[in-house]
Formats: structure tokens, C-alpha cells, sequence
């Protein structure tokens, strides 16, 4: 995690869940993470099986020049990098396991280098995760550097992350674009859920 707002956002969620797999979608306090709201979403399974926005920040949808809202996860991606990013936040969510994933956002003109975190979040009856709590942040600037809005995304490289305190996690996976090696099941899968709006 090069950016400090990203570490910010992974120790919050490290703090919440304490000594559980994930925290509450409940327990997520929007006033705690004020000034971060433009950054972050949640996206969740839709009634049509698919990981979908549930709700996403100003900062994110002037990125891309339109409301994420409803909008499947792997439709912000390019083409041919859509089943690697998506496969990544379903495992994300199945196993619990929360991720980095370094990415850049693509206009005509330009390239940024963006981070990308992805924390799961358990419903109310906390038995196990269903959907993603997430941040997109430039790596180096804390404002986007190229001109809006990108054209789409491209995944560089991905990290799962452990930690048990408040600090930056430790990868424990990391794979070039390659495939998922440490995760072969299935994709999940989710229920849907009432978003909280930021």
C-alpha cells in the first residue's frame, strides 16, 4: 500500500473486526471514515447473482464519469482483464481474505496508477461474508493526476493481505496477472443486501 489513505482504510477494518474473519456490514460508521467517503464502495451479489455496486463515492464515479450504482464490479475493467479482477473479489469474499490489487486507470492520453483495496463484510446474522467493502486511491497522489474521465481499468499485480493489528498487512499471495493459485474453488456467491449510503 503506497497510499496512506488506503492504510487508514485497511486499519479501520483490521480494528472493527477484531478477532472475527470480517466485521459487521452494521458496524461500518460512514462518520468514522468522513473524509474517505469519496473513495470508498461496497458492492455485493444482485438478485442476479452478480457482484454488482451497491453504492460508490463521488471520487470513484468521477473517475470513471457515471454513477457505479447497480453496475456490475467487472464492467469497470477492460475486456480481457474482467475474470481475473472479479475472480479476485468473489475469493475475497468466499474465503474471507482481504486484497490489494495495483491497477491503472487508462484514458486516450494518459495512465495513473491506482490501488485497489477489497475487504470482505459479513450481513447481520454475521455468519459469513457477502459482500466487499472497498477503496480506490492513486498510489503515489492523493487526487487523480490524468484527465477525467478513464476509459477503463487495467490490473497490474494483486495481494492478499493478513494482520492482526493496527498495521500494514503482510501479502501473503502475489501473482503477476497470472491466475488464482491460491484460491481454485468456485466463485462465491452472495445474497443480496441493503447497502448503507455514504
Amino acid at each position: 500500500m503506497r497510499n496512506q489513505a488506503t492504510r487508514a482504510v485497511f486499519d479501520y477494518w483490521i480494528n472493527l473486526k477484531g478477532d472475527r474473519a470480517a466485521p459487521l456490514r452494521t458496524e461500518i460508521d460512514p462518520t468514522a471514515l468522513r473524509h474517505l467517503l469519496p473513495h470508498l464502495f461496497i458492492a455485493a451479489m444482485d438478485e442476479r447473482g452478480v457482484l454488482a455496486f451497491r453504492l460508490a463515492g463521488t471520487r470513484i464515479c468521477d473517475l470513471f464519469g457515471y454513477e457505479l450504482r447497480g453496475m456490475a464490479f467487472n464492467q469497470i475493467w477492460f475486456g480481457a482483464e474482467q475474470p481475473q479482477p472479479l475472480y479476485i473479489a468473489q475469493n475475497v469474499i468466499r474465503h474471507e481474505q482481504p486484497a490489494l490489487v495495483d491497477l491503472v486507470a487508462v484514458t486516450a492520453d494518459a495512465r495513473q496508477a491506482y490501488e485497489m483495496l477489497l475487504l470482505p463484510l459479513r450481513s447481520t446474522d454475521g455468519r459469513e461474508s457477502d459482500r466487499l467493502f472497498g477503496a480506490l486511491l492513486p498510489r503515489g497522489a492523493p487526487f487523480p493526476a490524468v484527465a477525467l474521465p478513464v476509459d477503463g481499468l487495467e490490473m497490474e499485480s494483486w495481494t492478499f493481505l493478513t494482520g492482526g493489528a493496527s498495521h500494514f498487512g503482510v501479502p501473503v499471495t502475489v501473482d503477476q496477472k497470472g491466475p488464482l493459485r491460491a484460491f481454485p474453488q468456485q466463485p462465491a456467491s452472495g445474497l443480496p443486501a441493503q447497502g448503507r449510503k455514504f
